[in-house]
């Protein structure tokens, strides 16, 4: 079909209603509905974004409450009565609340009830951000803005990242220059970083070709290569697996396989330049801070820019191509489309992926599960390093954790302490690289059940959304299950699950999937017995009780953040009365908790109140007992009041819950 012909085509099938019967109000209302729905997105993406990426508790829990507010304010304007529900809602919303209440339900028995509770908490953020995509993606127009907002929301932040790198000395935000190599701003972590490139990716490949705006069409088409050379410079071996993945299912599942493909290779030709003058470019490639950084940067940037021209030109024959209609490209396009050639070419990759496995697979698991995990020197050489980074052993230690709890888990947050407990080698860390073997050794068996049932629900609903569609609206379904796919992969092999604003991205794209599977059984059912969807108003009492609980389990936790960090604030300015009554607040809003009386020991420390101090620690480890730092502070209290005995048993057991903390060997002073 010639490209204005699909234009058109795709703007009877998702494109704005305006003008049919409701007269200039209804018009003015649908564009208005379908202006939030593209900007909803961007703003919650980029604001958590921008604001850290939500892996700190303050941000993920006002990103929270944000979200949360966004959710009241569309079931107080009647979103709810106008949704359409269907079991796929039920059983998304069912195994997202329910494992936020497995978490803290964990607090039970868990090492440590204010982790727990932290964790249920996140699980909760997660909820707003799929509900509130839920109840603004209700209609085909708003999904396919909403589904923009989200692609722009990715691009943006990749191209702000770029800019840190090209431009160190003319942009205001940002790192200084210098430090690691790994672009790990504005997300935080360079791996977090690579998925949102990755999947940034996937998503201008598919604006290029369906969204309703020409100018946007040709604008993703341009910022390609600039996304490409920032997943580049992240050096994140994720970041490329979450563009083969997320690209791959889109061009899989897509009608212009073809065509997407094709805008592929140009914007990878248009990267190619700027990529290789980058591995000339050290100061550039290394983040070495320096004059010869900026002018690097402005070099790679003109060859950024001749790449750009460079795409545009190539799509721009792309397009005249299609236009053309040849008969040769017609055999293409129907060789593309075969069932039977997709078949074969699905049956010869997985033939050469098993060969690849058998031919070197050994050497590759001897790399992988090596417990050198020394960097190299020259950071683009992640890309063809096997090592895994210690991942073998942190996953080794998630099952044995789940060997020594297998039902119920160790409590939610708690792999912490069954790392330094069961870890052989020296490396500091709290996650174990996988959402899925975490959640077995916190939460056991259902909890690990949960978590697969609940990603695989959503990816599940995905498909059968994309399948139970067609034209226009099949291409947005394929494109939000390749985004929800490349996250699930990735969480997979890697953390960045408690990154808020990576799991809003999962969330978004899943609630936009949900209503519209939704949409399909109501239209299915309605067809079936003549009888339209009835709409549900209790979804709005229960929005508003959910709201209200998770208000309030996101902003004691707030306080006592805010608490602590003005308790070190005052600390530092010597001001230590006031210090001890923020972190006496802190304790009075969270008695649970472990860290007020931590701030509170230490406090007394600094007084010589060591009494008070070991008191107060004492109490610490009653809410946290697997923690090895405890017992060493408690142990230097007592060490300073006299109390030899007591400190050499404390340290003992400090030792034995961290038998490789190489510190504890040094004795009371070696990890202070």
């Amino acid at each position: 079909m010639p490209a204005q012909q699909a234009l058109t085509e795709a703007r009877r099938q998702v494109g704005p209603s305006y003008g049919r019967g409701g007269g200039g109000s209804e018009a003015w209302r649908a564009r208005l509905e379908e202006s939030a729905a593209l900007i909803s997105p961007v703003a919650l993406i980029l604001g958590l974004t921008l604001a850290g990426g939500g892996f700190v508790l303050n941000q993920r829990h006002i990103a929270g409450l944000a979200v949360w507010g966004v959710v009241v304010v569309l079931l107080a304007l009647g979103a709810a009565g106008r949704a359409t529900l269907g079991r796929p809602f039920y059983w998304a919303t069912g195994l997202i609340a329910g494992l936020a209440l497995f978490s803290a339900f964990s607090s039970l028995w868990s090492g440590s009830i204010e982790l727990s509770v932290t964790e249920a908490d996140r699980v909760l953020v997660y909820l707003g951000f799929f509900l509130a995509a839920f109840l603004i993606a209700q209609t085909e127009q708003r999904r396919q803005r909403f589904a923009e907002g989200i692609g722009i929301s990715l691009i943006a932040i990749a191209l702000i990242a770029l800019s840190t790198r090209l431009l160190p000395d003319l942009t205001w935000f940002g790192p200084d220059p210098g430090g690691n190599a790994r672009l790990g701003y504005p997300l935080g972590y360079w791996n977090a970083n690579g998925f949102a490139f990755g999947a940034a990716v996937a998503m201008a490949l598919w604006m290029s070709r369906r969204s309703l705006n020409a100018t946007l069409r040709w604008l993703t088409v341009a910022t390609l290569p600039a996304v490409m050379l920032a997943l580049y410079l992240t050096y994140s071996r994720g970041g490329l697996l979450a563009l083969l993945v997320a690209c791959a299912c889109l061009i899989a599942l897509s009608h212009d396989r073809l065509w997407l493909l094709a805008t592929l290779a140009i914007g990878a030709i248009g990267a190619l330049p700027a990529v290789l003058v980058t591995q000339d470019k050290r100061a550039l490639a290394d983040n070495i801070a320096g004059q010869a950084a900026v002018d690097q940067g402005l070099t790679v940037l003109l060859v950024l820019a001749a790449g750009t021209l460079l795409a545009l030109g190539l799509f721009w024959l792309l397009r005249r191509l299609e236009r053309s209609e040849h008969e040769t490209t017609g055999r293409a396009l129907a060789w593309s489309r075969n069932p039977t050639v997709l078949k074969a070419v699905a049956a010869a990759l997985a033939v050469l992926a098993i060969g690849a496995a058998i031919a070197v697979g050994g050497r590759a698991w001897d790399q992988f599960s090596s417990p050198d995990v020394q960097f190299t020197s020259y950071p683009e050489s992640h890309f063809n390093d096997l090592s895994g980074s210690g991942r073998s052993e942190m996953w080794r230690v998630a099952l044995d954790a789940f060997g020594e709890d297998p039902v119920a888990g160790h409590g939610a947050g708690t792999y912490r302490f069954s790392w330094t407990e069961l870890r052989q080698i020296e490396l500091k860390l709290l996650d174990a690289h996988s959402l899925y073997l975490e959640a077995f050794a916190e939460l056991g068996l259902i909890g690990g059940l949960l978590v697969i049932g609940l990603v695989g629900t959503l990816l599940w609903t995905g498909f059968a959304a994309w399948r139970a569609a067609s034209g226009p609206r099949r291409e947005l379904h394929a494109v939000l299950l390749a985004v929800c796919l490349a996250f699930a992969v990735g969480a997979g092999i890697d953390w960045f699950w408690e990154i808020a604003a990576v799991g809003a991205i999962f969330f978004l794209a899943a609630g936009a999937l949900v209503a519209a599977r939704c949409g399909q059984l109501a239209r299915a059912r309605a067809e079936a017995d003549g009888q339209p969807e009835g709409r549900r108003f209790g979804l709005t009492v229960a929005g508003l009780a959910v709201a209200w609980i998770t208000a309030l389990a996101l902003i004691g936790p707030l306080l006592v953040d805010r608490e602590i960090d003005a308790s070190n604030a005052a600390a530092a300015d010597g001001q230590i009365e006031s210090a001890i009554d923020h972190a006496d607040t802190a304790r009075s809003i969270e008695p649970w908790a472990a860290t007020p009386y931590v701030q509170l020991g230490l406090l007394a420390e600094s007084q010589g109140d060591y009494a008070s101090a070991a008191d107060r620690l004492s109490q610490a480890i009653d809410r946290e007992e697997d923690n090895w730092q405890l017992y060493y502070l408690r142990a230097r209290v007592e060490r300073e009041s006299g109390d030899g005995a007591a400190a050499r048993a404390d340290l003992a057991e400090a030792r034995r819950l961290n038998p490789e903390e190489a510190c504890l060997d040094e004795g009371f002073e070696g990890c202070g």
